[in-house]
Order: C-alpha cells, then structure tokens, then sequence
C-alpha cells in the first residue's frame, strides 16, 4: 500500500519539551520527558523515561528507557532506542527501507509500513488512529485498541482547566486513559503496567 505521511498539523512546528512526573499511589516515581526539534522537513523527537519505586530501603521496581525518532516530510526514517527493565536491557533499531521501515530487536528483525509510528509516539492522538505501532522498547508490531470519549474539562498541573480530548486505549504492554487539549498535545494520562495504577501530571 501506499506510504501515508503524518498529518502536518500532528508534527511539531516549533522545539518543545514536555515533561510529566509519574505518580504512584500518589507519590513521584520518576518522570517522563519528550524533546521535539523541528527544521523544515525534519523533525527530531527524544524520549526519555526514568521511574523506580522504593520499598523500605530496596529498589522494588526499576524502568529506564530512551529513544530517538527521526521524521522527514512527515514519516518515520530512524529509530534507536535502549531500554532497562528488570535488570534486562533491551535495544531496538529501525530505519525506512524500500520495502518498509525494518525493525530489529533482540536479534529478530520486521518490515513494518513505511508509514507506521512507534508505541512512543503518545505526544500526539494520530497514534491512536492507528491498528498497530511499531514497539519502540521491545521491538516487533504490537496491536493498539482505541475508544474515544466525550470530551471535558480537565485539571492540569498549576491548577489550570483545560478543554480536553479523552482516549482509552490497550496495547500488550499498557493501557489506560490518555487527554490531549484543543491543539491535540497530550496533557494527562491514567495507566495501567504490571497490575499497576500509574498517573502522568503534566509538569511543563
């Protein structure tokens, strides 16, 4: 099928950073932090995710992960992320080809659609329109099912309202409740991971 280019106005115009502290049962584990670095047709997109939670003087769980996203004229060219998880370090590499983008993981390799986002791309609601997302941690395709709610108005951090999108989504990995305000950038999520309740207050 033909390659489709991410919708302009899902792409990043101008650098931003967008930073949320991860809660658990309503305490800080960590954080979660997106750098975007748009040019004129390429667009740079970092990840960053450092979580660990603390049981008396024991690390009882542990999550490292980054990555790096290129994008030119609206499609994924290059990925190359590291991730630290129990103790196992997991490394992903992708790049677009001819065929598709050629995804390597753990010593196995896919040909994913040359149009195809990563589980990493939450910063915009595009991804959830999607069937399937490249697994920008583990490697491979995995599934993504979508629900969309009415929208409503949200609290975010500094006390302030916004009007907001609201999405539930499932994947192998996570699930849980994800907003998106009037420009379509993410300002909240719900998750579940591990049996685990985890919240996203947005910070900047």
């Amino acid at each position: 099928r033909f390659a489709r280019a991410l919708a302009e106005n899902a792409l990043p115009r101008r650098d931003t950073v967008r930073r949320f502290s991860v809660l658990y049962e309503g305490k800080r584990i960590g954080a979660h932090t997106i750098w975007q670095y748009p040019t004129t047709e390429e667009v740079r997109i970092t990840t960053v995710i450092d979580l660990q939670v603390k049981a008396l003087f024991f690390t009882a769980f542990s999550f490292k992960h980054r990555s790096e996203e290129n994008w030119h004229a609206g499609q994924l060219v290059s990925l190359k992320s590291e991730t630290i998880e129990h103790g196992k370090t997991l490394q992903v590499a992708g790049v677009a080809t001819d065929q598709g983008f050629r995804v390597a993981g753990e010593g196995d390799f896919i040909i994913a659609a040359r149009d195809a986002l990563t589980s990493n791309d939450l910063w915009t609601p595009a991804v959830l329109q999607q069937v399937s997302v490249i697994d920008a941690q583990h490697g491979g395709i995995i599934g993504i099912s979508v629900r969309k709610f009415d929208d409503q108005e949200i609290e975010i951090s500094g006390g302030r309202q916004v009007h907001a999108k609201r999405y539930r989504f499932i994947t192998p990995y996570l699930a849980g409740n994800i907003w998106y305000d009037e420009e379509n950038l993410w300002v909240h999520g719900e998750f579940e991971r591990d049996a685990a309740q985890i919240v996203y207050q947005l910070d900047t």
